[in-house]
């Protein structure tokens, strides 16, 4: 992915993921009644449908924090068993918390409008993490790559979101519940966008290659 891609772009993405997956784990203390950082909005959630809530929230953040390290060419061409490893819980955990989070979708804070934001997002970030994992496996190698910056211009969802909220108080809105109504739709759609032009700039993806390719 790094090719014609600026390096410096591709680290700040990197750090901003790290940060925001180890700023979410906080998530991980909420079943022990340690509400650290968590606003009224999201904890009114949580405490409707603790389940769904819950395991999207703990589990989302292995997505965000092992995404970046797939993008690596280096890291594939050197370890690719290491790639596969953290490939893999990076799959795992984008099909947990993408069906956790399409459990709690009508339950969003935001209303049904937000809720159905977040559920298409939700229902299109399983979809896309799926398809690139079977085209891993049938050895569909440029397929999985292009179907896997989807995924992860989903997962990155999570830090426009956060970046968006500022936004949203400068705008009026006092609260993250009212923000929501058009989050569910920005934190997402643009990254999708720009991915679909990157990709497209860099050309369609064969659909086979020789299988020692990583």
């Amino acid at each position: 992915m790094l090719k014609g891609f600026p390096k410096y772009a591709f680290g700040t993405m990197a750090f901003l993921a790290v940060a925001i997956a180890l700023q979410s784990m906080r998530y991980i203390a909420v079943p022990w009644g340690v509400w650290l950082g968590v606003g009224d909005d999201i904890r009114g959630v949580i405490e409707h449908v603790p389940l769904q809530m819950l395991t999207h929230a703990i589990v989302a953040p292995f997505a965000l924090l092992t995404g970046p390290f797939q993008f690596l060419p280096g890291l594939r061409a050197r370890r690719p068993a290491l790639h596969r490893w953290t490939g893999r819980v990076y799959v795992s955990a984008c099909l947990i918390a993408g069906l956790a989070a399409l459990a709690t979708a009508p339950f969003a804070s935001g209303g049904p409008i937000a809720g159905t934001g977040f559920g298409v997002l939700a229902a299109l970030w399983v979809s896309a993490t799926f398809a690139a994992w079977r085209a891993a496996v049938a050895r569909k190698i440029d397929l999985h790559r292009v179907l896997m910056r989807f995924s992860y211009a989903m997962t990155f969802g999570a830090v426009t979101l956060r970046l968006q909220i500022p936004i949203g108080f400068m705008l009026g809105y006092t609260s993250y519940a009212a923000m929501s109504v058009w989050l569910a739709y920005t934190s997402w759609i643009p990254n999708v966008i720009v991915v679909a032009l990157y990709s497209l700039a860099r050309g369609a993806p064969r659909q086979t290659v020789p299988a020692a390719a990583g």
